[in-house]
């Protein structure tokens, strides 16, 4: 059973003044995800994995930003497929109803039913243990995931305050960073954005730029796939190489790399 706390009367310390003048000038621009990197590692003795993510129900969720291990984001696929709906996140989702609710939640390999999600993601790659600090929003909940490797040890108490506080300046972020970035690169047609792509992303091919650039705009694959005249398995094929070269898992990370 995983530990979860809720959040209640929190005030920002004065130490963190810094941290948020410089995750403020960072909003819409594709250093937003990286400066949290920064921030969490600034507070940390070690931390592996940090995700950001948007969701609003079991299976809806939206990866904002990942900063992981190499060759984990190549099981991102299998995670939303088989593994998502069964993340004990979804408790911290019911544990914060209402828009403002916070919870603190803390979770160990044994807390994960799922023997395969506990080997590939914990077990194997050694992770013991990982954080989630989940806000829900007026339309959607956002969380920070933060995963600590067996060499660094467990979270400590002042590290676990520290890495709250940083959340509770981060999360309410998460909706205008996406809305910035959605807002900037809807100013640019396809061909623009395809264009950055190019001239930003020398490795993509140009069946992968054009996937990439419908992506970043809210296409679907269904659409791309119309649009493009190919087939949807190809899109997917198309976008996963993608992915892979760019270090992205979702279209809000495409749209961030062409936003500005």
């Amino acid at each position: 059973m995983t530990t979860i706390q809720q959040i209640r009367d929190w005030r920002a310390p004065t130490t963190m003044c810094a941290t948020y003048e410089k995750l403020l000038a960072a909003i819409g621009t594709q250093e937003f995800g990286s400066t949290v990197r920064d921030s969490v590692f600034s507070v940390t003795s070690g931390a592996r994995r940090l995700y950001l993510f948007e969701a609003s129900g079991r299976i809806d969720n939206c990866l904002v930003y990942s900063c992981c291990e190499p060759g984990l984001a190549e099981l991102f696929p299998l995670y939303e497929k088989n593994y998502l709906p069964l993340d004990p996140v979804q408790d911290a989702y019911r544990a914060a109803p209402t828009c403002s609710d916070l919870v603190f939640q803390r979770i160990l390999p044994s807390d994960i039913a799922s023997a395969g999600f506990r080997r590939r993601f914990f077990d194997e790659p050694g992770i013991i243990e990982r954080i989630s600090i989940v806000q829900r929003g007026a339309e959607r909940w956002r969380g920070m995931n933060i995963a600590r490797h067996a060499s660094d040890g467990y979270f400590s108490e002042g590290e676990l305050s520290s890495l709250i506080d940083l959340a509770c300046l981060t999360l309410p972020m998460l909706p205008v960073n996406r809305e910035k970035a959605d807002g900037a690169v809807r100013q640019l047609n396809v061909g623009q954005i395809e264009e950055r792509f190019a001239t930003r992303y020398g490795s993509l091919t140009p069946r992968e730029r054009q996937v990439c650039a419908r992506a970043a705009i809210g296409m679907t694959v269904e659409a791309t796939a119309l649009d493009l005249g190919i087939a949807k398995t190809s899109v997917l094929t198309y976008r996963q190489r993608a992915y892979q070269r760019l270090r992205v898992s979702s279209p809000y990370q495409l749209c961030s790399l062409v936003s500005h």
